[in-house]
């Protein structure tokens, strides 16, 4: 079983300035696998008049080598401009990505649907990480009031809610693999390859960071 390890990086002021379109975030996954860049817009030549572009996914800072393009289609789709469209360069698509509706104040719902019907969804934060959060809550707490002791202030506390995501199988799929997951510790993702095309994690996951509590 393959799975890719990732994250979702800001680009640098040089990367800004090399690329050919407007650069938004870096992809770096471990093992070796080449960076892949997420740029506003779509790719040169690529025109669609049913769909609005939010990003493409490139391999290559030139615009030469797209791998997919996030959009949203115009009209015709339920659920409106919460969804969006994962395009490969010659007009397939590989999935749907339904953004969390903006009353989704606590446990953001991400979900995305496969073309055979598959539908993969996932809370911010888990059950489990809530439970340990809950657990840990008071020892966080003295440590915080340390620091502000020690600090003098509250300027940085070392607090937050819990972010994993893991996406499962819906409906049903509470336990196995999770064909993808976010790790809010270490700001990391996983994809298993042999559940998730690679470039729908990709687009999910910018997706994901883009609307996450930082």
């Amino acid at each position: 079983m393959s799975a890719v390890v990732f994250r979702v990086d800001g680009t640098t002021v040089q990367q800004r300035k090399q690329a050919a379109y407007k650069l938004e975030y870096a992809v770096r996954p471990r093992g070796g696998r080449d960076v892949v860049y997420a740029g506003r817009g779509m790719p040169t030549g690529y025109k669609s008049q049913d769909l609005r572009p939010r990003f493409t996914l490139y391999t290559d800072l030139e615009g030469r080598q797209p791998l997919c393009v996030v959009a949203r289609p115009v009209t015709g789709r339920a659920g409106g401009d919460r969804v969006l469209l994962v395009i490969d360069p010659q007009g397939a698509t590989l999935g749907a990505v339904h953004m969390p509706t903006k009353r989704e104040w606590w446990r953001q719902r991400h979900e995305i649907r496969l073309p055979r019907g598959d539908r993969l969804s996932g809370r911010v934060g888990t059950i489990p990480s809530w439970i340990m959060f809950a657990l840990l809550s008071p020892l966080w707490l003295v440590v915080n009031l340390m620091l502000a002791v020690s600090q003098g202030g509250l300027d940085d506390m070392y607090w937050s809610l819990p972010k994993r995501t893991a996406w499962r199988p819906r409906p049903g799929g509470t336990s196995g693999l999770s064909p993808l997951k976010f790790y809010g510790l270490t700001e990391r993702y996983k994809v298993r390859t042999h559940r998730l095309d690679l470039r729908v994690a990709y687009a999910q996951a910018v997706l994901h960071h883009q609307v996450s509590p930082k």
